[in-house]
C-alpha cells in the first residue's frame, strides 16, 4: 500500500467532511494513514475486497484477520469489514451510515454495485446520509458524480493533487432505499459442463477469456492421470480450479486477493456439486498458512495459474517474476507449473531462471502456455 497517497492527502485537507461523524467508507484503499483521520470519527466502518488492504488496516488496529473470504476487524470505534458486495452478511455488520466516504476505483461498475447494494443503509434515523466521492482525475475522479446521478445532489467541492472531491447528499432519499442503480450484471459462463456465475469487478466479465481457454486445453491434454493437491492461483470467479477438481484433481486449493473472487468461487463450487478449498491471500501460501489452516498438504503437485496484469504492467509483471521465483518452494519434486501469459510478457525467461525444465505447451502470436518443472 502507499504510503505518500494523493487521496489520502485530499482527504487530509478535508477532513472536517468526517470529523464526529458516523462514517462508512468504500471503495479503492491504497494507504494505512486512512486509519489515522478515522480516529476523530464517531464511528468508522471501512469495507474493502482487497485482501493486503484489509490486512493492513487491521495490523494498524492490532488485529489479525483470518483467511476467508469475509473477515471483520475491530478496535473501539473503528471496523474493517473484508468482504464481497454480493455477500448476505456484509449488511449485518453495517450500523447507522451518517456520511459515505467512497474511495473511486477505476472499475466503476465495482463501486456502483457495492453502492446499489448497501443503499438501504445510507440514512441515520431517516435523515439522509451525505456522500463525500474521492478519486483521482486519471481514475474517473472528474466523473465521479455519476455514480449518483438522480438520487444525490452533490458539487464539486476541493481539486488538489491531480484528484476531485465532489460533496452532497441522497436528498431522494425514501424508506425502501435510495434508488441508485445496478450496474449491468455479468452473464453466466458455460465452460465443459460447468455454469459460472460472475461478479462486477472480475477480470473477463461474461467470457471466458483466451488465456485461461489455451490454459484449460493445455493441462487437460498433458495430465494423464489428474491428481491433488492442486492450487488454483488467483482464481477469479473459480474456473480453474472447478475444472481441475471436475478432471478429477483432489485437494484443489483456490486463491485471490479478492474477497469477490472468493465468494464467486465459493457460489460456483456449491452451483456445480464440487468441492474446493478457498483462501484469501497475496500470490502464493505459504507452507506454514498452510499448514495452520490445518489443510492436507503443506505443498502442492500442480500450480495452476493465469496470472493478472491488468492492473498496470510494470506493477503485475513484478508480482508474477517474485511468484515465479518462488513457486519451486510451493512444489513437490515431482510437481509441475503451469502458467499462462500474454506472449509479449515473456514469461519463458523468468520460468528458465527457476525450474529446470520448462516447455512451451502452445503458442500463439497472443498467448502462450508454459510447463515449468523442477527435474
Amino acid at each position: 500500500m502507499r504510503g505518500n497517497d494523493p487521496l489520502i492527502e485530499v482527504l487530509e485537507r478535508n477532513h472536517d467532511l468526517i470529523v464526529k461523524q458516523q462514517v462508512l467508507v468504500l471503495g479503492e484503499i491504497n494507504s494505512p494513514q486512512l486509519m489515522k483521520l478515522l480516529v476523530p470519527t464517531a464511528s468508522a466502518t471501512v469495507v474493502t475486497d482487497n485482501y493486503v488492504t484489509a490486512t493492513n488496516l487491521a495490523a494498524v488496529m492490532g488485529q489479525r484477520l483470518g483467511h476467508s473470504c469475509f473477515e471483520v476487524a475491530s478496535y473501539k470505534h473503528i471496523k474493517v469489514i473484508y468482504a464481497a458486495a454480493s455477500d448476505p452478511r456484509l449488511p449485518e455488520e453495517i450500523g447507522p451510515v451518517e456520511r459515505v466516504l467512497v474511495f473511486v476505483a477505476k472499475t466503476k461498475n465495482l463501486n456502483q454495485h457495492l453502492l446499489y447494494t448497501l443503499q438501504h443503509k445510507f440514512h441515520l434515523n431517516g435523515t439522509p446520509a451525505k456522500i463525500t466521492l474521492i478519486g483521482a482525475n486519471d481514475a474517473g475522479g472528474k466523473s465521479a458524480d455519476g455514480l449518483v446521478k438522480g438520487v444525490a445532489s452533490v458539487y464539486k467541492h476541493d481539486s488538489a493533487r491531480k484528484c476531485t472531491v465532489f460533496e452532497g447528499s441522497f436528498d431522494h432519499y425514501e424508506a425502501s432505499g435510495v434508488g441508485l442503480k445496478d450496474c449491468k450484471l455479468p452473464k453466466d459462463v458455460t465452460v465443459d459442463g460447468l455454469t459460472l456465475s460472475q461478479e462486477p469487478g472480475l477480470f473477463s466479465q461474461g467470457e471466458l477469456d483466451g488465456g485461461t481457454a489455451l490454459l484449460l486445453q493445455a493441462v487437460k491434454d498433458d495430465l494423464k492421470t489428474p491428481e491433488g493437491p492442486v492450487l488454483d492461483l488467483g482464481c477469479g470467479s473459480g474456473v480453474i480450479g472447478l475444472s481441475l477438481a471436475k478432471m478429477g484433481c483432489d485437494h484443489v486449493v483456490c486463491t485471490d486477493i479478492s474477497a469477490t473472487a472468493l465468494y464467486a468461487t465459493q457460489r460456483n463450487a456449491k452451483r456445480n456439486q464440487l468441492e474446493v478449498t478457498t483462501l484469501a491471500c497475496d500470490m502464493l501460501p505459504s507452507p506454514e498458512l498452510l499448514t495452520e489452516l490445518h489443510l492436507p498438504q503443506s505443498k502442492f503437485k500442480y500450480i495452476v495459474t493465469n496470472p493478472p496484469f491488468h492492473q498496470g504492467i510494470a506493477r503485475s509483471l513484478k508480482e508474477t517474476q517474485a511468484m515465479i521465483a518462488a513457486a519451486p518452494q510451493s512444489l513437490s519434486a515431482d510437481g509441475a507449473l503451469y502458467l499462462v501469459g500474454n506472449t509479449c510478457l515473456n514469461y519463458g525467461a523468468n520460468l528458465q531462471e527457476a525450474f529446470a525444465q520448462v516447455k512451451e505447451l502452445i503458442a500463439t502470436p497472443k498467448f502462450t502456455v508454459f510447463k515449468a518443472t523442477l527435474a
